[in-house]
């Protein structure tokens, strides 16, 4: 179990910076809005995911003999997740704090551009010191990496879950179907 972890692991962790230079790449030469970017970015944070469906799929084809509990499928699948989540945490960390340390101010000024024209001007001061707390934080490297690891693992999780759903399958069921 430990190498199939290891293995898909590391596929998913190398999807990780290959995908996300591929969107770094994208955004740097299309020049597409805030939002655009931010679906990208989700885009390479979940594209890679899909190795730990091929994880657990494999652990229950070649080595468990075509069956798997969702408990057993999940603990792989989080297993799995591990890898890619700190990959992606080491790669954005990097990313923000040395190549672009300017990643978090321009999302702020995006965003702040548009809570100008929502907000009062009371709510708009409170939301300026919030937004000024954030960037702090952001720019500090262990507290984006903890940051990144936190939602690495939200969206890990999910596709653990999906995965282990998808996967899932009682022994008596393949013994059933084989005798059939």
């Amino acid at each position: 179990m430990k190498k199939i972890i290891l293995r898909y692991g590391l596929y998913a962790g190398l999807g990780e910076f290959v995908f996300f230079v591929l969107v770094w790449l994208i955004i740097d030469i299309t020049h597409v809005s805030h939002k655009v970017q931010g679906m990208l970015g989700y885009v390479a944070i979940l594209c890679p995911m899909v190795f730990v469906y091929f994880g657990i799929r494999y652990y229950r084809d070649r080595v468990n003999n075509g069956s798997i509990s969702f408990l057993q499928a999940l603990k792989i699948g989080m297993l799995i997740i591990i890898i890619p989540a700190v990959s992606y945490s080491i790669i954005e960390t990097v990313y923000v704090i040395y190549i672009d340390p300017h990643f978090y101010e321009n999302i702020a000024k995006y965003d702040l551009e548009q809570y100008r024209k929502v907000l009062s001007p009371a709510q708009f001061a409170t939301k300026l010191k919030e937004v000024n707390l954030q960037i702090k934080n952001l720019n500090n490297p262990l507290y984006n990496f903890i940051g990144m690891m936190l939602t690495m693992a939200a969206l890990g999780t999910i596709a653990a879950v999906l995965s282990a759903l998808l996967v899932f399958r009682r022994a008596d069921r393949v013994y059933n179907t084989q005798n059939a």
